[in-house]
Order: C-alpha cells, then sequence, then structure tokens
C-alpha cells in the first residue's frame, strides 16, 4: 500500500526542490502579476503553446512535490501542497510525463486536453526485490534470516585487481582482509567475526558451485550474496557453518538483439605509504656506530671512514667516492636503493568483451576479461597477468524445459624475484645500507690489479639479487564446465538439476640461482645465494559435483503462502602434487631439471574428500504478516570416521510484518514496511585449516599415519638408515565441530522507500572444536585429537540507505554500514591456566603485555628502579622503557605466566578489528555521476614485533627518518621510541602499551567521477551507450598508527610489507 507522504516532511522536501531547481537550470516565475502564497508557486519556461492545469494523486491523497515534464523538453514544474500543478507553453502534441520517487512514471497526451488527474501507481522495487538465496531466490520483503546482498553497480568503474577485496566495505559484517599490495595478491573473507581455533572461512560458490572468487571476472558479476546466519546458510550444511557468498554471473536474461560491449580501465599505482630514509651517509655513519655501541656491538665505521664521506658529501668533485685500502673497499658515496630500484608509478590494464543475444529459444552470453598488472621493482619486475573466458547458452528446448551449458576457462600467470636466505625480496630493497657499494665493478686506473671483477656487484647486493637473481614463475589452467536443465512441470512447480566439472591444473618453478659477488676484501663469492637448484611443481585438482532439487510454490485463498524445496548434493574433490628438484644446475639462464649435476629429490602427495547431503526448505507466509521458515539438510562427510560421518542439521526462521497489522494504519503516511525477524539454525564444520593441522591429518584425521625420515646415528654401507616411524594416535568418536547460531533483526522502510534500514545481533556458538588435548609424558608419542573446545562469538550489523530525486535530472543516494564482532573461548582444557595459549574467557586476539611509564633517563633511575631481570636479563638504563610495577611485590615479571598468577602483565590490546563500517554517496545529475566510497575500522590493536619497527634492530638495516629523530638520546628526552640498541631487542622483545598500535583506520576508498555521452553524439558512430570516467582507489586515510605502515598491514605486526596501493585510473565504457 501506497504511503501518504507527512505535510512536515512535504514541506522540508519543497523547500529544498525549491532551492535546487535554479542551479539545474529550471527558471522560476509566477503565472500571474503580483505576489502570490506559497501554495500558488509555479514554474514555467518562456515557449509558446497552452497552459494546462491538473493534480496528482495516489491511493492515498495528493502526491507534493511530483514532477510534470514536457516530454522531451525541459519544460517542467513541480506540484503544491495540494497535489496540483499548473504548465505553461505546452504543444498541443505534446506527452507529459509524471514521476516521483516510489511511484512508476505515467505518460499522458496532451490530446487537446487542459486539465487532467493523474493517480500514480506504486513501484515497489526496494520491496519487490529478489534476492538470491541457496538453491532459489526470495524477495527481499519476505526473507526472515540475514542476508546482504551488492549488485554490480558497487564493481563498476573501479580499477580492480582483485574481486574479493572490492567487496571490502560494501556489505556488513562481510570482513575482507587485504594481506599486501604485492601484484596477484588475493585477500581473505569472513563472515561475522572469528570461525574456530581451527579455522574457517565461508563458501565461496559461484552460479552454484565452489570457486575462488578472484577467479571470477567482476565485469561478469549480476550481485552478490552473503548468507550470514544458519537460516540463512542451513540449505548448504557442513560448508556453511561460517556463512555463504552466492556470486550470481550475468546470463541472456531475454531475447535481444546481438550487443557487444567493451570496457577499457587503465591505472598507475604508487604506494600509498613508504618508509623515508636519512639522505646523509655520514650521519648514517654516525648514528649506527652510536647505536652499536649502546648495544654492546662493534662499532661499524672507521672515524677515518666517517670523515671521508663527509669531505665527500662537501665536495664530490674533489674527493673519492670510494677507495681500496690494504685490498679494503671503503665506500664514501649515498647509495639511494629506493631511488634505483623502486619505481614511481606502476601500471595496470583491465579490458573487458562482453557479446550477449539470441532468440526466443536460444540466448547466449560470453565475456572475456584480460588484466595486466606490473610490480614496482626497476629491474627484476614483478607481474602478474589473468585472462577470463565465459560462455552461457540457453535453449528452450520446450514450452516445459530449458537446457543451459557454461563454459570457463581461467588463466593466471606470475613472475617475481626468488627469495634468497628466507628474506623477503621486499625487505632487502628497503633496508639494503646507504654505505653499500651499489653499482658494479668497473675498471678503476687507480686499481689495474682489479680489473678481473668488472661486472660484478659487492657481496649480496639487493640491486644484482633483483637483476641476476633467480626467479619464481607460475602457469594456472583453470577450466570449468557445467550442463543443466530446468523444467517447469506443472503451474508452480518447477525443477533443476545440474553436473559441474572443474579441472585446476598449475605449474610452479621455483629457481635459486648463484650470483656472483665480491666481497669487501675483493674475494669472489655467492654470498647468500649459493645454494643453486632447480624446482618444479604440479599441482592437480579435479572437482565434480551434481545437485538436483525441485520446488513449488501457490498461494491459496489469497492469504496463505507455501513455498517447498527438496534436493540432493554430492561433491568429490581429488588433489594431487608432483615435486621435483635438482641441485648444481648447469644453466642458469635456461633452468631445467635435466640440466644439472648434482642430487635429485622428489616429493609427492595428495587427497581426495567427498560431500553428500540431502536437503529441503519449507516458507509459509499468512496474509504478508506471519513469516516462516524451516530448512534441513542431512549432510555427510568422508572426512571423519564411517560412523560419524553423517549428522542433520536443521534450523527456523521467523518474522513479522507488524506494518501490515491494522493496528498500524495510522503510520502509513511515513512507514512502508516494518519487519522483526528471528532465526535459529545449527550447522557442522568439516574444515580443519589452521596450522596446527597440515597434510594428511586435514583430510583424514581420524586415519593413523606413519611417518619416515633418515637417521643421522645408523650408517649401512655408505647410506644412513631409513627410519618409519610409527602411527599417531587417533580418536574413534572424532566427529564434527558444530555451530549454532541465534539471530534477531529488524528490518524497516520508510518514506516511500527513500530510506532503508536493517539491524541485527547474533550469537554464534562454535562446539567440539578439535583440539590436540595433552597426556602424561610417559604415552610416548603426541596425543589425539578430540572434540573439546568451544567459543562464543556475539556481534551485530546496522545498515542505512537513503535514495531521492530532486527534480527531473537530480537523483543520489547515500548509504552506511557499521558491523562488530569478538569472540571469546567458553570452553577448553587448561588445567594450569596458561595465559600464552587458549583459556575459558579469553577474548579472541587478547594482547597480553606490560603497562609502561615511560623511558627511563638515566641509568642511575634505571638502577633504582624494580628489577626488570626476568622480562630481559640485560642491564637496563637510560632510554629503556620503565615498566610498571602492578601487583606491587617490587619485581617486574609475569609472575607464573598463569591467570593466577601473572605478575605485572595484563590484557593491553586486542588483534580483531571492530567497528568495521562503509560509507557510501553516489549522485547523478543528467549525464554526470559521481560515487564516493569511504571504509574504515574503529578499533584494532597491533603489536609491532618486527625489526623493521624498531631503529638499530640490526646493524644491517638502513635508518629511517624517524628512528633517527624520534629515538631517545640525552639531548632528545622526550622520543618517542626508546634508545637505539643495535642487536639487542630488550625493548621490542617486551610487549607493551607504549608501543602497541592504533590501527583504526578511515580511508577515501573509491571516487569515481563519469559521464555517459549524449545520445545524440555517440548513435551517429553506432554506439548504443558510452560513457568516460576517471577513478581514484586509496586515495587517503586517517590512521594514528605510528611509522610507514599501512593501516591494512596490522596483520603483519610490524612486518613492511610490500606496499598498498593508491591508484589513479581513466577508463571507458562502450556498448554497440
Amino acid at each position: 500500500m501506497k504511503r501518504k507522504t507527512s505535510s512536515d516532511f512535504s514541506k522540508k522536501f519543497f523547500v529544498c526542490a525549491l532551492c535546487t531547481l535554479p542551479s539545474i537550470g529550471i527558471a522560476a516565475s509566477s503565472t500571474d502579476k503580483g505576489i502570490h502564497s506559497e501554495n500558488d508557486v509555479t514554474w514555467t519556461i518562456q515557449q509558446t503553446g497552452k497552459t494546462v492545469t491538473g493534480v496528482v494523486t495516489d491511493n492515498v491523497g495528493p502526491v507534493i512535490g511530483a514532477n510534470v515534464l514536457v516530454k522531451g523538453t525541459t519544460n517542467g514544474v513541480i506540484t503544491d501542497f495540494d497535489g496540483k500543478f499548473t504548465l505553461s507553453n505546452v504543444p498541443e502534441g505534446a506527452i507529459l510525463q509524471i514521476s516521483f520517487i516510489g511511484y512508476q512514471t505515467k505518460e499522458i497526451k496532451v490530446a487537446g486536453k487542459t486539465d487532467f488527474t493523474v493517480q500514480l501507481s506504486e513501484d515497489s522495487e526496494t520491496l519487490e526485490e529478489v534476492v538470491v538465496v541457496g538453491y532459489g531466490s526470495q524477495k527481499k520483503v519476505n526473507l526472515t534470516g540475514s542476508v546482504g546482498q551488492i549488485d554490480s553497480k558497487v564493481l563498476e568503474s573501479r580499477p580492480i585487481t582483485s574481486t574479493t577485496s572490492a567487496l571490502q566495505g560494501t556489505i556488513p559484517n562481510l570482513q575482507i582482509t587485504n594481506t599486501s599490495g604485492e601484484p596477484g595478491q588475493g585477500a581473505s573473507i569472513n563472515v561475522r567475526g572469528t570461525t574456530s581455533i581451527n579455522g574457517g572461512s565461508p563458501l565461496i560458490l559461484v552460479d552454484g558451485v565452489e570457486m575462488s572468487l578472484d577467479l571470477v571476472n567482476p565485469n561478469d558479476i549480476a550481485n552478490v550474496t552473503v548468507l550470514k546466519d544458519a537460516a540463512a546458510s542451513a540449505i548448504y550444511g557442513v560448508r556453511a557453518a561460517f556463512g555463504v557468498v552466492l556470486v550470481t554471473t550475468k546470463n541472456p536474461s531475454k531475447a535481444e538483439k546481438t550487443n557487444i560491449s567493451y570496457s577499457g580501465n587503465f591505472s598507475f599505482a604508487k604506494p600509498s605509504i613508504m618508509p623515508e630514509f636519512i639522505t646523509s651517509q655520514s650521519q648514517f655513519a654516525e648514528w649506527m656506530n652510536q647505536a652499536c655501541i649502546n648495544g654492546n656491538a662493534p662499532t661499524k665505521y672507521r672515524d677515518e671512514t666517517i670523515e671521508k664521506m663527509k669531505a665527500y658529501e662537501a665536495d664530490p668533485n674533489n674527493n673519492p667516492e670510494y677507495e681500496v685500502l690494504n685490498g679494503q673497499l671503503y665506500y664514501y658515496g649515498y647509495s639511494d636503493f629506493k631511488d634505483i630500484m623502486i619505481k614511481n608509478v606502476t601500471p595496470t590494464q583491465r579490458h573487458n568483451i562482453n557479446i550477449s543475444g539470441g532468440s526466443e529459444k536460444t540466448r547466449f552470453y560470453t565475456s572475456i576479461g584480460y588484466l595486466n598488472q606490473e610490480g614496482l621493482y626497476k629491474v627484476g619486475d614483478d607481474n602478474f597477468k589473468q585472462l577470463n573466458t565465459r560462455l552461457n547458452v540457453e535453449n528452450q528446448t520446450t514450452k516445459w524445459m530449458k537446457l543451459g551449458f557454461k563454459a570457463l576457462y581461467n588463466y593466471s600467470t606470475q613472475d617475481k624475484p626468488f627469495t634468497y636466505d628466507g628474506k623477503d625480496v621486499w625487505k632487502r630493497v628497503i633496508y639494503s645500507l646507504p654505505t653499500d657499494f651499489i653499482k658494479p665493478w668497473t675498471k678503476d686506473p687507480r686499481y689495474p690489479e682489479l680489473d678481473d671483477f668488472e661486472g660484478l656487484y659487492s657481496e649480496n647486493n639487493s640491486y644484482s639479487i633483483l637483476q641476476n637473481g633467480g626467479r619464481n614463475k607460475y602457469d594456472q589452467h583453470d577450466i570449468w564446465l557445467t550442463a543443466s536443465a530446468d523444467f517447469d512441470i506443472l503451474k508452480g512447480w518447477k525443477a533443476h538439476v545440474d553436473f559441474n566439472y572443474n579441472l585446476n591444473y598449475k605449474k610452479a618453478s621455483e629457481h635459486s640461482k648463484p650470483i656472483e659477488f665480491f666481497d669487501s676484501s675483493f674475494n669472489r663469492t655467492y654470498g647468500r645465494t649459493s645454494t643453486n637448484y632447480y624446482k618444479m611443481t604440479n599441482y592437480n585438482k579435479s572437482y565434480y559435483s551434481f545437485n538436483a532439487y525441485t520446488d513449488y510454490e501457490n498461494t491459496f485463498a489469497e492469504k496463505h503462502y507455501l513455498k517447498a524445496m527438496i534436493g540432493f548434493n554430492q561433491e568429490l574433490t581429488k588433489y594431487s602434487t608432483f615435486s621435483g628438484k635438482r641441485y648444481d644446475i648447469l644453466s642458469g639462464e635456461k633452468p631445467s631439471l635435466g640440466l644439472g649435476s648434482g642430487n635429485h629429490e622428489t616429493t609427492q602427495d595428495g587427497y581426495e574428500w567427498a560431500l553428500r547431503g540431502a536437503f529441503f526448505r519449507l516458507n509459509y507466509i499468512y496474509n504478508d504478516r506471519y513469516l516462516f521458515e524451516l530448512n534441513g539438510r542431512y549432510d555427510g562427510t568422508s572426512r571423519f570416521p564411517s560412523d560419524n560421518r553423517f549428522v542433520f542439521l536443521p534450523s527456523f526462521s521467523a518474522a513479522w510484518r507488524v506494518s501490515e497489522e491494522k493496528f498500524m494504519e495510522g503510520t502509513r503516511g511515513w512507514l512502508d514496511n516494518l519487519k522483526l525477524r528471528a532465526t535459529y539454525g545449527i550447522l557442522g564444520n568439516q574444515l580443519i585449516s589452521s596450522s596446527d593441522w597440515s597434510g594428511n591429518t586435514k583430510y583424514y584425521p581420524y586415519i593413523p599415519f606413519m611417518s619416515q625420515g633418515t637417521s643421522n646415528y645408523w650408517l649401512f654401507g655408505n647410506e644412513y638408515a631409513t627410519v618409519i616411524n610409527p602411527g599417531n594416535l587417533v580418536s574413534s568418536d572424532l566427529t564434527w565441530e558444530k555451530v549454532t547460531t541465534m539471530n534477531f533483526g529488524v528490518d524497516a522502510t520508510f518514506l516511500n522507500q527513500r530510506l532503508d534500514m536493517s539491524f541485527d545481533y547474533y550469537v554464534r556458538t562454535t562446539s567440539d572444536m578439535l583440539i590436540k588435548v595433552a597426556y602424561p609424558a610417559v604415552l610416548g608419542t603426541s596425543a589425539p585429537p578430540a572434540n573439546a573446545a568451544e567459543l562464543k562469538t556475539r556481534g551485530w550489523e546496522f545498515s542505512l540507505t537513503w535514495r531521492d530525486r530532486i527534480g527531473d535530472n537530480f537523483s543520489y543516494d547515500l548509504g552506511f554500514i557499521l558491523s562488530d564482532s569478538q569472540a571469546e573461548i567458553t570452553k577448553y582444557s587448561n588445567p594450569s591456566g596458561d595465559i600464552s595459549t587458549y583459556y575459558e574467557g579469553k577474548k579472541v586476539g587478547d594482547i597480553w603485555g606490560y603497562r609502561v611509564e615511560g623511558l627511563f633517563q638515566s641509568n642511575e633511575e634505571a638502577a633504582e628502579w624494580y628489577s626488570q631481570k626476568d622480562i630481559a636479563n640485560v642491564q637496563w638504563g637510560a632510554g629503556d622503557i620503565k615498566v610498571k610495577d602492578l601487583d606491587g611485590n617490587g619485581v617486574i615479571d609475569d609472575g607464573n605466566g598463569t591467570l593466577a598468577d601473572h605478575g605485572d602483565k595484563e590484557v593491553i590490546g586486542n588483534t580483531t578489528p571492530r567497528y568495521q563500517y562503509g560509507i557510501t554517496a553516489n549522485f547523478t545529475y543528467k549525464d554526470y555521476y559521481l560515487n564516493i566510497f569511504m571504509q574504515g575500522v574503529g578499533k584494532r590493536d597491533f603489536w609491532p614485533g618486527d625489526e623493521a619497527f624498531w631503529p638499530a634492530a640490526t646493524q644491517y638495516y638502513n635508518a629511517q627518518k624517524w628512528h633517527v629523530y624520534d629515538s631517545w638520546t640525552p639531548e632528545n628526552p622526550g622520543a618517542y621510541l626508546p634508545i637505539a640498541r643495535a642487536t639487542d631487542a630488550r625493548n621490542r622483545n617486551v610487549q607493551t602499551d607504549r608501543y602497541l598500535q592504533n590501527a583504526a583506520y578511515c580511508r577515501m576508498k573509491n571516487i569515481t567521477l563519469g559521464w555517459n555521452l549524449p545520445k545524440q553524439w555517440i548513435n551517429k558512430i553506432h554506439l548504443a551507450n558510452a560513457s568516460i570516467y576517471v577513478s581514484g582507489e586509496n586515495l587517503f586515510e586517517f590512521s594514528k598508527i605510528k611509522g610507514p605502515y599501512d593501516p591494512e598491514a596490522a596483520s603483519g605486526n610490524g612486518v613492511m610489507l610490500y606496499p598498498f596501493m593508491r591508484t589513479y585510473s581513466f577508463g571507458v565504457n562502450l556498448t554497440f
């Protein structure tokens, strides 16, 4: 039923429109001379024609502020407080177009008439919106579970390199965590917070089949739906304990002529944040020497060397850049590795071509997408490329049967530098010393005896490692085939079957290529690149799935709506790997397993697992007011013993559309829909993905496995003995982790569907979590896993959307989402109360640490303070942290490290991201559009434990400016950082509140400005639609993190990750 706009709101709207219309080109004038009242105000444009009048109503009464326009012109007015209008200069053959948000637009021919009565009909687009759910769809207004959905507009006109990352901040409690800005790097997905201590992630289905989201071309996506609670996701059983993400791709929805669309995006990216280093070699050398003295380490630079550095800085033309003295190289110049090795900007391009069309019987949709993402290195560049192809064909074979076929081929390839000695390439680039000799050796007439070293670089030179080192590469091929059939059996009775096959093949290579250097004494060496090998690994994965379901839908006696669905699902996954490794490769330029003289190593691994389930869903709605839904699935998995493989998982949900009750009739002027929801359900979790579970135990935890190795103590002839260890213990009653969810929600729509609001509160309990329990040491082997732990996650989520139109040319929508979750351990076997592991009452993500009063200002102050030797057995002194004695025992320690006695330690923070939010604002004026998207986290902590955060963590790291200017010295007693102590970890190995980082942030995620080119322009070149746009991604952020860290890198705990990017792009969309 249409709602009448309240008088107060109508006046506000009218005044707003009154102020806005002049700015969009509509001139105001009175229809008569003299002064008129507010109700008599009309709007006209000077043209020739007659004057027409009328009134616009709905089924409640007058519609205030409706647009009345002569179609094809800018001649228009808005209705007054009584719904009346007067429009001058209307041609005799004109068509009047009457529109208002929340109503269907109506067109009326003038045809000699001068007075009109127009009744508008409700456009229930928001309430009637169809939402994709498990094995079907439902009207949004009829949903009883917690579901979030976005359409393809969120992904359009953006420089997207990762489909997963593009969803960040778009749906409440869909938590996307980016790992780094490296090309080809994906992101992790979480729905509603902590799942299980054994890991776990949402099930991602693309057109009903399980698939990585980053394999999907974002241009092919029609919508994304997130099923959050047990009632919404129960239909997927044991895979859906932690939510389901349903991706629906574009289909040929109706018979149409063949359309060809092209979209292209060209972007340039630069690091969001980069460390800034001091630019004086002598300053660095003096600072580092002092740090070595502070850390009781040998100084790195001689006084004479520092003086020559200063001389070269002052007069580089008359002082040597380097010298060789007594066979030793001394470098006095400054090597800016960052400038020499890192690009200022890096390009990315994405292109998509879509072709769709067909007839009444056969329709098709096909697409090709290409992504080329370059990396930041000037030499030895890293890159990622991806190709996506899709073909979707539907044939209406008979009136009652439709056949479908889909074929997908995805190809991706990556090429990046090899990681030597376990040290990340990015760290080598950023932390190479400015006093290292960066250039290759060239012939120097001063030192002819060193001509043989021409072209070689100094030992472990980062530039040479990038330019001449080995590479890590992979090529991945992904093929999907789907055959389906849909049947219209009787009125309201439909059926669907499909079979899906996936083949994923990946070939990866790893080349540790030796690089010849010279050391500081001019000896040839391979440094840390001496290990010479080449490794090839083949990964093969096959996936099969079969789905069959049927549903019946009908409404009885006008008030009783019934929909029932029953189905069957079976899946099989097979995975295998084979790798070969060969040492002493003969050719560094063309590595091959067949071109080596060293040992061979081969490994082989594999697994397979299967699922089988039957499911049903029953929906009943009485009089559009009382909604009930029952879901159930009987599921089985091969991951558990045969006696415990199957489980029945039910869920129930109900909703009450309060707005449809008779006692709510007084709200119909402003309330469109008010619905209360409640759900309860039980799901199972079969995933064991944490690092505690590896190899075969992840897929067969109930089977004892024997491991083999080589003994270093027994020698038979010339070979060491092969040892086979006894099988591990297993539990005979191992079974599912169980996930129980209660959800309470409210949905409301106001003011002719302009304002839409939703709120949910949930409690999710994960019980029977698998843990490795402790047994007495006399057992002689590790204990078997057991279902013996539990955690509870509580959270809420809120979304608010406002959509409106001002005049005929300007429309806008605003959106805000906010969510929170926190998990707590409610059951765990920890008799001693050890705080270093899980215990009952522990908030997941808690950080235990010490409270700090400040920094010692003198050695005497440190000596007089409570003993801190229990937290670091060193001589504490000036510039070190001064820890509070919280328990008052005169000693700084953690007691016994238990809940009963944790000394001076307490919980100082939590790594869980809290209060995650997204803000959207989209504006359209005539053919122009502006989209703004902000995203952030309201609360999060992280401990910067990595060396990169701390000044002079080793004497082999460069010095960041903030390390030099904000570290404690007698001259800088108010510094933030402690005294720089090279190689001394006393201050960074003790977690304290002083250096705990606030990782909350607000980021301008995207701004896009576009222009839809006028039809009269593009029709001349045979284009149906054309638009151009400029876009910026990650443009700026607000954050309190200290140091050169992107706030989204908090999960790295202070590691200097491959930087996140700010991206600036230009794009075009064309339809032929």
